[in-house]
């Protein structure tokens, strides 16, 4: 079937302020799935804003049926106790903060952090399914011309499946960014 999607933004500056504001939602119908419940769908939120060296975002989304990681991948569910009926959808969430500050040099510092859950549906019971991604970022980025950035980053990862098992990965890259 096919997919819809919408996004409405808007972006201001005042002074020395700017900044965007933007809400956006996805909805496809899949097939295999009970009548009536066969709508996957999300929506999200966000904002940014620029002061004074300063760059602050803030994204939230939610949605039914859209899964984790992969788009549509595990958003349904089989294996539940109400299953006389079909699939049933997962309930999914998640968002991010990220700040960066811009020194007098034009280097960027910046620090994030993201998370996005699954569900089970009531009854479930598959264990090997992820609950929980989440990653905390450190980064310096530093412009050598307009379309070269050298780039420094520190990742902290945690998955969570529904049993409560973790893997924790740490990641460290060093590089660049070629902007065109």
């Amino acid at each position: 079937s096919p997919a819809y999607e919408g996004k409405a933004s808007y972006s201001f500056a005042a002074n020395d302020v700017n900044g965007k504001i933007w809400v956006s939602g996805f909805t496809q119908k899949v097939d295999g799935v009970a009548q009536g419940d066969n709508q996957a769908w999300s929506a999200d939120i966000g904002a940014n804003i620029k002061v004074a060296g300063f760059d602050l975002t803030g994204y939230y989304y939610g949605g039914e049926g859209t899964g984790t990681t992969i788009m549509l991948l595990d958003g349904y569910s089989a294996n539940n106790a109400a299953n006389s009926s079909g699939l049933k959808k997962r309930d999914v969430d998640g968002g991010y903060v990220q700040a960066k500050y811009t020194l007098p040099f034009k280097t960027v510092a910046g620090l994030s952090w993201g998370q996005s859950n699954l569900d089970k549906v009531d009854g479930e019971s598959v264990d090997a399914l992820v609950k929980t991604n989440e990653m905390w970022t450190a980064a310096l980025y530093h412009p050598l011309t307009k379309s070269i950035n050298l780039v420094a980053e520190y990742s902290h990862v945690n998955t969570e499946s529904q049993t409560g098992t973790e893997n924790t990965t740490n990641v460290g890259s060093l590089g660049g960014i070629l902007f065109f």
